[in-house]
């Protein structure tokens, strides 16, 4: 039996993104390529995606979630970094298809440093990409794979680009690092803040930069809502 490194799955509302809002049941999937730290920020999954244990294919949704998914739920996919599975994602979602008889609206979130197979892009519609600056901690070498962002930029309007940002440096840090071969009209600005408190003291300087440089805003709602609660 077929199985897939699986931390939680749980629904919810979409916190963030090109689809923020929408009822969505959440596939985490364990393990990531970067370990995001610094004074700034921290990934705020980081202990729930570090264990991820092997599932089962046919145990991986339970009744209520795949209900749901049959009602119009989207699918968010999300890790950790999810793209360290792609062949087995491939695996599961044409499982799930010829098993449902159905493939729900699915979304992707990835820090876009993996190159995604075309397999696996035939199957995602909305691409919730966020490639990491310098106040993520990790190495620029680490955290860029130009080839990955532009693969990603040509599935145009399914793609959205979601820069973690605390003030206007980052943003000529972005425009700097990425401004060459990305496009800016793919391009959203989240706030820093892995709670409330944090969220606070940064958004509002986040949407004045939105609209000085006119980029989209995206909050995050999870945060706002349930504060650092995971599951949610």
């Amino acid at each position: 039996m077929k199985k897939l490194i699986v931390a939680e799955v749980f629904n919810s509302i979409q916190g963030e993104g090109q689809t923020m809002g929408v009822p969505s049941v959440f596939l985490r999937l364990g393990g990531c390529n970067l370990l995001c730290k610094s004074e700034t920020w921290i990934c705020d999954s980081i202990e729930v995606w570090q264990k991820g244990k092997a599932i089962p294919f046919p145990e991986i949704f339970d009744t209520e979630n795949l209900n749901k998914l049959r009602d119009g739920f989207h699918l968010i996919i999300t890790g950790g970094e999810p793209l360290i599975h792609d062949s087995a994602l491939i695996d599961f979602l044409n499982w799930f298809s010829e098993t449902n008889g159905f493939l729900p609206t699915i979304e992707i979130e990835t820090n876009g440093t993996i190159l995604p197979s075309f397999d696996l892009t035939d199957l995602i519609y909305y691409w919730n990409v966020s490639p990491k600056l310098k106040n993520s901690g990790e190495p620029y070498a680490k955290r860029m794979n130009e080839i990955a962002l532009d693969r990603l930029k040509q599935l145009g309007e399914r793609t959205i680009f979601k820069f973690v940002v605390t003030n206007q440096m980052d943003i000529l840090e972005m425009l700097e690092e990425y401004g060459s071969f990305i496009n800016m009209n793919q391009v959203v600005l989240m706030a820093a803040g892995s709670n409330r408190e944090e969220l606070e003291k940064v958004r509002q300087t986040v949407a004045e930069i939105c609209i000085q440089f006119n980029f989209r805003y995206s909050e995050r709602l999870h945060i706002v809502i349930w504060n650092q609660k995971t599951g949610v």
